[in-house]
C-alpha cells in the first residue's frame, strides 16, 4: 500500500528520515527549483523517479491541499511497539518521556503536538486506534514533517498500555484543567507518561483514574480550557525545563 505526502517539509523530512519507501516524487512544472534544491539532489542520489507535471495533475492526486508544488508517493507509515520507545530512552540515557494522546481527532492539533514532542525530546507517542486522527498527509504537513522522525505506537486499549508502563516504573501524569495541582508544582524528574485529552472532552474518566496524578496550567481568565496542542506544549516545556536544571 502507498500514501501521498505533500509540501516541501513533509516530503523532505520523510526522505531524510529514511523510514518510508519512496516510489515517485512529483514536482509541478510551475514550481521554481529555488527552495527545493536539497530535496531534488537527495531524490536523484537515491534513484527516486522524479516526474515534472502540470499543477492540475498534482491537484488530481491530492485535491486542493496546499502542496507547494511538491508531492511524493510513499509507503505507509510504520508504527513501533512500546518496547521500542522505552529502548530509545534507555539508549539516550534519559528518564523516559512518553506522550499519550487520548482522543485527539483534529489533524492540526495532532500535527502540532507531534512537532512539539520532537522539539522537546519526547521519546515516543502513544495513539489509540479509535478516537484518534489517522496519521494522514495533512497531519504530516501540520507537523512540518516531524512525524517522520517520531516513534509512534498505536494501541487498542490506552488504559492497558498505561498500566503496562506503570508496571515498568513510569509515572502517569494527566493534563486536566480541573486539577488543583499546578504544572509548575509537580516533580517531573522521573520516568513518566504525559496524557493529553481530546478537544473539548479532555481525558476520558477511566483514563483519568489510571493517572497517578493530574496537573493543570494556571490561567488568569478562564474563558475555556486551553487548546490541546497548546496545553500539551506548555506541560512538555515544563518537563524539559525541570530536567535541564
Amino acid at each position: 500500500m502507498s500514501d501521498f505526502l505533500y509540501g516541501i517539509h513533509p516530503v523532505y523530512e520523510a526522505l531524510i528520515a529514511g523510514r518510508r519507501a519512496f516510489k515517485k516524487l512529483y514536482v509541478s512544472k510551475s514550481r521554481q527549483t529555488k527552495g527545493i534544491e536539497d530535496l531534488l539532489l537527495r531524490a536523484k542520489a537515491e534513484g527516486i523517479p522524479i516526474q515534472y507535471s502540470e499543477p492540475e495533475y498534482l491537484e488530481s492526486l491530492i485535491g486542493d491541499s496546499v502542496h507547494q508544488g511538491v508531492a511524493a508517493r510513499v509507503g505507509n507509515y510504520t508504527f513501533v511497539d512500546i518496547g521500542a520507545i522505552l529502548k530509545k530512552a534507555e539508549t539516550d540515557g534519559e528518564f523516559p518521556m512518553i506522550l499519550a494522546l487520548d482522543g485527539i481527532v483534529d489533524p492540526q492539533n495532532l500535527g502540532s503536538l507531534i512537532r512539539t514532542s520532537l522539539a522537546m525530546g519526547i521519546h515516543g507517542i502513544i495513539l489509540t486506534k479509535d478516537r484518534s486522527a489517522p496519521l494522514s498527509p495533512s497531519v504530516s504537513k501540520a507537523s512540518a514533517g516531524a512525524v517522520e522522525h517520531m516513534l509512534i505506537t498505536r494501541v487498542t486499549n490506552l488504559v492497558s498500555a498505561l498500566i503496562r508502563l506503570k508496571k515498568a516504573g513510569l509515572w502517569v501524569v494527566g493534563a486536566h484543567a480541573g486539577s488543583e495541582q499546578r504544572v509548575d508544582e509537580a516533580d517531573f524528574n522521573v520516568g513518566l507518561v504525559l496524557v493529553i485529552g481530546g478537544e473539548g472532552k479532555g481525558i476520558r474518566p477511566l483514563v483519568r483514574k489510571t493517572c497517578d496524578y493530574l496537573v493543570s496550567v494556571p490561567q488568569k481568565k478562564l474563558l475555556d480550557s486551553l487548546n490541546a496542542a497548546v496545553a500539551g506544549a506548555i506541560v512538555m516545556y515544563e518537563i524539559v525545563r525541570q530536567r535541564s536544571k
